[in-house]
C-alpha cells in the first residue's frame, strides 16, 4: 500500500511567504521614494507657476510685484487654486507665501514642505523657493536684472 502525500511542506510554505515579505518591503520603499519624487516635481511645477505670474506681473507694470499676494492675484482664483503637494491645502501661508524682507539666496519663510516662498527686491529682482520635506530645495528660480 503506497500512500501518495501531495502538497507543500511547513518549510516550503515559510520559505515561500519570506520571498514574498521581501519583494513587498522592496515595493513599498520604492512606492515611497517615488511619492517624495511626486511631491518635489510638483512643488517645482507651483514655483514655475508662481514665476509665470510674477512675469506676467512684470510685463503689465514697470516693475516686479513687491508681495506674493500681488503675484497671486494672477493665479486661478487668486492663488486659491494652487495647493501644497504635500498637505493638499491650497492658498497662502499653505501652499504660497510672502517673504517680507529681502535675502540673497532667499531662504522659504514656512517649515512646512510644500510652501513656495516669493521674495522682492524693491520692483527689480525676485526669487522663488520652495520647500521640500527636507528643506528648501536647492532650485531658485530668479528673475530681473
Amino acid at each position: 500500500m503506497r500512500h501518495n502525500h501531495s502538497g507543500f511542506t511547513l518549510v516550503e510554505l515559510l520559505i515561500a511567504l519570506i520571498i514574498v515579505g521581501i519583494i513587498a518591503a522592496m515595493a513599498t520603499v520604492n512606492y515611497v521614494a517615488a511619492q517624495k519624487r511626486a511631491r518635489e516635481a510638483s512643488l517645482k511645477t507651483n514655483m514655475h507657476t508662481f514665476q509665470l505670474a510674477a512675469e506676467d506681473f512684470g510685463l503689465r507694470s514697470p516693475s516686479y510685484a513687491a508681495t506674493a499676494d500681488s503675484v497671486a492675484a494672477l493665479l486661478p482664483q487668486g492663488g486659491g487654486s494652487m495647493r501644497n503637494p504635500y498637505t493638499k491645502t491650497p492658498g497662502r501661508d499653505n501652499a504660497w507665501a510672502d517673504q517680507p524682507s529681502w535675502q540673497e539666496p532667499l531662504q522659504s519663510v514656512s517649515t512646512q514642505p510644500g510652501v513656495v516662498t516669493y521674495g522682492d527686491s524693491v520692483g527689480l529682482v525676485y526669487q522663488i523657493v520652495g520647500r521640500g520635506s527636507a528643506g528648501d530645495l536647492p532650485l531658485r528660480l530668479k528673475g530681473g536684472s
